[in-house]
């Protein structure tokens, strides 16, 4: 599993396009976020026209604390748990987007100490697909490919493997499903009373 794994990072991470360079490093940057606030306001955007402010704050405070869990059990509890190396750090001939936002090619790893199993980015964008999807199933349209997009910036951006992000999407999406139910009871049961 490991070694395919690596294959498909090298097949994706080796596969340079001027168009995926110039389009890529968005969708791991934090403005990505911005597409799953913007689907969150058009998934709530028929209660505001009804006028059912408690089921917008509900809906609203389940967004904001289940992107906080997303993003802190990814990184605070999964990553230490699985301990796994990023490409960067691990392997040989890697093309690496380095923070200062260029490219380079890395012919061995990088020395540093680092955590690769589940990418939070993907982690998190589960989450918001999954939970935006529970709101409104049309945000589905925008989400979706979103989310595609971060997993593959990820792999090559050569920060991630292949199977770092989708178990990122696994957990996230997990979180999602539960919140989605949670949210959607309380704001059936209470939404209108608030």
């Amino acid at each position: 599993m490991e070694s395919f794994d690596i294959a498909l990072f090298y097949l994706i991470n080796h596969a340079r396009s001027p168009f995926f360079d110039a389009i890529l490093p968005f969708f791991t940057s934090p403005y990505v976020f911005l597409i799953f606030l913007f689907a969150f306001f058009v998934a709530v955007f028929p209660l505001a026209w009804k006028k059912n402010i408690g089921a917008i704050a509900i809906a609203f405070s389940f967004f904001v604390l289940g992107y906080g869990a997303s993003d802190y059990s990814c990184s605070h509890i999964l990553k230490p748990i699985f301990g796994k190396e990023r490409p960067f750090a691990s392997l040989e001939r890697v093309y690496y987007f380095t923070p200062e936002g260029k490219f380079i090619f890395l012919e061995k790893p990088i020395n540093k100490e680092t955590r690769s199993f589940p990418s939070c980015h993907a982690t998190n964008a589960g989450f918001l697909t999954v939970y935006n999807f529970f709101l409104r199933r049309q945000t589905l349209f925008l989400t979706l490919p979103t989310a595609i997009l971060i997993g593959l910036s990820r792999v090559y951006l050569g920060h991630h493997f292949p199977f770092d992000v989708l178990g990122g999407f696994f957990f996230g999406s997990i979180l999602g499903i539960f919140l989605g139910i949670i949210s959607g009871r309380i704001k059936e049961n209470y939404g209108r009373r608030l």
